[in-house]
């Protein structure tokens, strides 16, 4: 349990605050809230003492090593401290199989990173990695978007699962069983800040050294690498990097998919070929990325790799047209998926919409903004705003189609119509006119202002 008092220190009380004890005293500033669970679909559990926490560990598998304002939203938007880094080291991807904790210890000093503070060892065989921070960190919107970019980097560069990214991520809980390595060392944010402009600096070299056109993209040794095939973890990845890669040097859906099927043979196990098309067709359909992605190259070869793809720019017009509308149908889709309705910051929203095109990428803040502004407008989704600040919380509702009714502008009426003078008043199923010479009814499926309906009682 030291580990866990490591991490969160005076975050956390011993037991829970009396309220009278809350009324002398004054209410903590500074606690946080830590969420556990055993399944990530699953309803969360809140704990903000030590106790609680202790008696969670037995009892569940996963926790936030990153304290939060609020019980009831574990998202981004809500962290309020960050204590650790941390990575996790998956092996079900095939590259890592067979890793060591001496393997993850030679990687971390290859990397030039500090040594860590604690080392968990997972169930399939992988680690998470943990630098605490020396004083915790306030999870600032800017600082929370940072803290991404460097964890990015460090799982890179210790082949580290991409996809485990955000201070809101769950890790596995520490308990004397499954702790590898525990350190009294810690870091500062600072110098991880550190660490990751030395890192930019080396890869911006090392592509501009390295860096190969399309022309040259299927020869360079790391696409070669994975030409030869590879392991179950890494297939689906793999073919959709090489379909791509096909297609940014000039190859036919058709000739990609043979030359898939070819280095199909050359996995182990292969996959099935209907998967094969699949990624093909993703890969040549419209709006699908000019080529593969370089990060995705390097995380799947293990090798330095840079490219650049030059293509002919579109008008800039078409361009923003198309990736409004593309963004916009992600938009619906992520809706659609959650089953109508999400709720949580803004922010948080917006990092969890993917591109259809390009899984890695999320919508940009400024733009989810305005396509969010659009869908209202015309009437595809509500929203709501509950709270202020940090602790707001955002609810998108798709509305159902049947439920939409577009703006119809109505015409400007005629010379000869009614005026701003006509006295109108409103009746079951329609609307009466009163002239001079009595009332006028025109029921509600009229379909235009004339007086083509029967009359109403007279006079």
């Amino acid at each position: 349990m030291s580990a866990l008092r490591e991490i969160f220190g005076d975050q956390l009380t011993e037991a829970p605050k009396k309220q009278v004890h809350k009324q002398n005293s004054g209410y903590s500033t500074h606690l946080g809230w830590v969420f556990v669970c055993n399944e990530f679909q699953e309803r969360p559990k809140a704990v903000r003492t030590y106790h609680s926490l202790f008696g969670a560990s037995e009892a569940y598998a996963y926790y936030t090593p990153n304290t939060f304002y609020r019980n009831d939203q574990r998202h981004a938007g809500n962290l309020r401290w960050l204590n650790a880094m941390v990575v996790d080291i998956d092996v079900k991807n095939g590259q890592n199989r067979g890793m060591l904790l001496p393997d993850v210890h030679d990687a971390v000093s290859r990397a030039g990173l500090p040594a860590p503070s604690l080392i968990v060892s997972t169930p399939s065989g992988g680690f998470h990695v943990y630098w605490y921070f020396n004083r915790p960190k306030r999870a600032f919107p800017k600082v929370t978007d940072h803290y991404k970019r460097i964890q990015a980097a460090i799982a890179e560069v210790l082949k580290g699962d991409p996809q485990a990214i955000g201070a809101e991520r769950w890790f596995r809980m520490p308990t004397i069983r499954n702790t590898a390595y525990q350190s009294a060392s810690r870091v500062s944010f600072d110098d991880l800040c550190d660490w990751l402009a030395i890192r930019q600096e080396e890869r911006s070299a090392e592509r501009k050294a390295a860096c190969v056109g399309s022309a040259g993209l299927l020869h360079h040794p790391a696409v070669l690498k994975l030409l030869s095939g590879v392991s179950e973890g890494q297939r689906d990845n793999t073919c959709y990097t090489l379909a791509l890669a096909f297609k940014s040097s000039g190859y036919s859906a058709e000739e990609a998919e043979f030359r898939l099927k070819e280095w199909n043979q050359r996995n182990d196990p292969p996959m099935r070929e209907l998967e094969i098309k699949r990624k093909v067709k993703s890969a040549y359909k419209e709006g699908a990325p000019a080529g593969p992605s370089a990060q995705w190259i390097r995380q799947l070869s293990g090798m330095a790799f840079a490219y650049k793809v030059w293509e002919e720019a579109k008008p800039r017009e078409e361009r923003t047209y198309s990736h409004f509308e593309e963004w916009k149908q992600d938009v619906i889709r992520y809706l659609k998926a959650q089953g109508g309705v999400v709720s949580a910051a803004q922010r948080s929203i917006a990092q969890a919409i993917r591109s259809s095109s390009d899984r890695t990428k999320s919508i940009p803040y400024s733009t989810f903004k305005k396509v969010i502004e659009h869908l209202i407008d015309i009437g595809i989704i509500t929203k709501e705003v509950e709270g202020k600040g940090r602790a707001a919380v955002t609810t998108l509702t798709l509305v159902k189609p049947s439920k939409v009714v577009p703006f119809i502008r109505k015409k400007a009426p005629k010379k000869n119509g009614f005026n701003s003078n006509t006295f109108l008043d409103q009746v079951v199923g329609g609307i009466a006119f009163r002239f001079s010479s009595g009332w006028f009814w025109e029921g509600s499926r009229s379909k235009n202002l004339g007086l083509k309906s029967r009359a109403g009682p007279k006079t």
